[in-house]
């Protein structure tokens, strides 16, 4: 018990974390393949993808007011994949505290679905041990920061939310050339602000080429921070 005691305590030290029911730490940290059967990390997975799925949801839906339900959902799932919490789980230390059978190791603690599957027990764990707030915190520290959203998915909303915020006015997007055949038709556009052309995009139809035309004004945007309030004034 001594040894489980001190493994526990050390993870807790590891993810800045005290659990109250350390039970639910150490299930979180055990493969099904210790043989640990009702107390390892598959039921903790479950739950801990729900809790994970919620905390981004409240986040996209404050930082993209102007987004639709569907654009909300593609975005949510261009975040979060295996890849993403794997990193997450690996920047944590997660490989070097779980608790597998001999015959995951040494390759278990290196495969991905392993390691995004523990990161949601972990989740779960901190979920029932001390609440969503503690869980959201706990995200915003380890999660949240890595995590780059597909501004592809819906650049336009997001130019228009950056533009509104600080001209009060809205991007306007201009044909600036059509050529092809009918069935074939290719657009050229380009997005101004205030008369200002922040991007230009093409594509086989009218939004996606603004669509392209907005993430080249975020990308200008980022570069070159001042440009919106230099407009203004």
């Amino acid at each position: 018990m001594r040894e489980k005691d001190s493994w526990l305590r050390e993870a807790e030290a590891v993810l800045g974390q005290r659990f109250r029911n350390r039970a639910l730490l150490r299930a979180a940290l055990t493969h099904p393949s210790v043989g640990a059967k009702g107390r390892a990390f598959e039921r903790l997975e479950f739950l801990g993808d729900a809790v994970l799925a919620l905390v981004l949801a409240l986040d996209l839906y404050r930082r993209f007011p102007n987004l639709s339900p569907g654009e909300l959902t593609r975005l949510r799932a261009s975040l979060v994949n295996r890849h993403a919490l794997a990193q997450a789980a690996i920047q944590l230390g997660v490989p070097g505290m779980l608790r597998m059978g001999k015959s995951e190791e040494p390759e278990g603690r290196r495969r991905a679905t392993i390691l995004a599957a523990a990161f949601e027990a972990l989740v779960a764990a901190l979920f029932l041990d001390r609440g969503l707030g503690a869980v959201t915190k706990f995200l915003r520290q380890h999660l949240l920061p890595r995590l780059s959203p597909d501004l592809s998915l819906d650049a336009k909303s997001e130019l228009q939310t950056g533009v509104q915020a600080v001209l009060k006015t809205l991007p306007r997007y201009r044909i600036l050339k059509l050529s092809g055949l009918p069935h074939a038709r290719r657009f050229e556009v380009e997005v101004q602000v205030n008369g200002q052309t922040l991007g230009r995009g093409k594509g086989g139809s009218r939004r996606e080429a603004e669509q392209n035309a907005a993430t080249r004004a975020l990308t200008y945007l980022r570069e070159n921070p001042h440009i919106l309030r230099s407009i203004q004034e």
